[in-house]
């Protein structure tokens, strides 16, 4: 609904609900008139003549006789709510400090790239401003500090962006200082390369033990296969006669060893 203030003709845009079914007191913040206003469901059959105040009333011509007594108790007003004054009485402020520094000649300075602090004046008729807003269903204006510090933060972060991170590059440096001042460090290396070392291991392993299986089954058996191929006899006299001596060399090794160790015991023990 629009209110409209019969002294200045000041119109304010606000939402149904803000008056209540009975009616209720407002102010207006240009010009500081009150008056009765009726809610658009219950509005008299002659609103004009309803709303004007009791100082503006055109004066009646009708004979005295027609007039209320002295005596008469007056209508009982009906009080303002106290936070619709509270927001009117803000809207009012602003309004006369609004008008006053229009009129002051504002000294002006360079611009540093800085944003003076919000005055408590210019909070007040903001926060006024946004109740306003609330109570008419509207969504309340950003501040315009809060918009160019926004503003700020992103150009910023936008410059950061395009710059190369200090830190990724100094955890860079020292991880290839560190890696060149250890060259026998042991190098992480790939799973799947691990892997495949271990199986290459494993199989060169088995086939060494399943060589080694044969060799000595042949020895084993040495006698029974000339017998059955006589051909490889002689084969296998000369490497019979090999592992032979290799056994015997052996031997002696594990014996000079076992008495170097007796030599040692006894040696120590005096």
């Amino acid at each position: 609904m629009r209110l409209i203030c019969p002294n200045c003709d000041a119109q304010y845009e606000v939402v149904d609900d803000v008056i209540p079914a009975e009616g209720r007191d407002v102010q207006c913040s240009n010009c500081g008139q009150t008056w009765f206003q009726h809610h658009p469901n219950q509005m008299p059959d002659d609103p004009d003549i309803e709303d004007v105040p009791a100082d503006l009333a055109p004066a009646d011509d009708s004979p005295a006789e027609d007039e209320e007594p002295a005596d008469a108790p007056a209508p009982k007003r009906r009080e303002l709510d106290p936070s619709v004054a509270d927001i009117l009485r803000e809207e009012a402020e602003m309004e006369s400090q609004a008008r006053a520094s229009d009129a002051e000649t504002l000294e002006s300075q360079p611009e540093l790239g800085l944003d003076s602090a919000e005055t408590d004046a210019d909070r007040r008729g903001r926060e006024a401003r946004d109740r306003m807003a609330r109570m008419r269903g509207e969504e309340p204006e950003a501040p315009a500090q809060v918009t160019e510090a926004a503003a700020t933060a992103a150009a910023i972060g936008s410059r950061r962006d395009l710059l190369p991170d200090i830190e990724e590059i100094n955890s860079t440096l020292r991880s290839t200082g560190d890696r060149q001042s250890t060259p026998g460090a042991e190098v992480t290396a790939d799973p799947a390369e691990t892997v495949q070392d271990r199986s290459g291991f494993r199989r060169g392993f088995m086939l060494v033990v399943l060589l080694a299986i044969v060799l000595l089954v042949i020895y084993v058996f040495a006698p029974d296969i000339a017998q059955a191929v006589p051909q490889v006899d002689p084969l296998l006299s000369s490497y019979v006669a090999q592992v032979d001596s290799a056994r015997v060399w052996l031997d002696g090794q594990v014996a000079a060893g076992l008495t170097w160790l007796d030599n040692l015991t006894a040696s120590e023990g005096e």
